[in-house]
């Protein structure tokens, strides 16, 4: 997992919930913009099934039961 996928988990684990707007300032950039790196990282985890978000704007990001084993493994 790259670092900002840990801050997230991290963040996740911790809250339970998180929007963009929390999420965001944890980002260190890789290589586009801090805009593109937050939304790309959240994709990414949302793909692997570690985090879902909720079908509303804005949008509400939570740890899934697999991402939560997963935060065990790699915390």
């Amino acid at each position: 997992m790259t670092l900002n996928e840990l801050h997230i988990l991290k963040l996740l684990q911790e809250q339970g919930k998180a929007s963009y707007k929390e999420i965001e300032p944890m980002m260190t950039i890789e290589g586009h913009d801090k805009y593109w790196t937050t939304f790309s990282t959240i994709c990414s985890l949302i793909q692997a099934g570690i985090i879902t978000s909720e079908d509303k704007h804005p949008a509400v990001y939570s740890i899934t039961a697999y991402g939560r084993s997963k935060a065990v493994e790699v915390l």
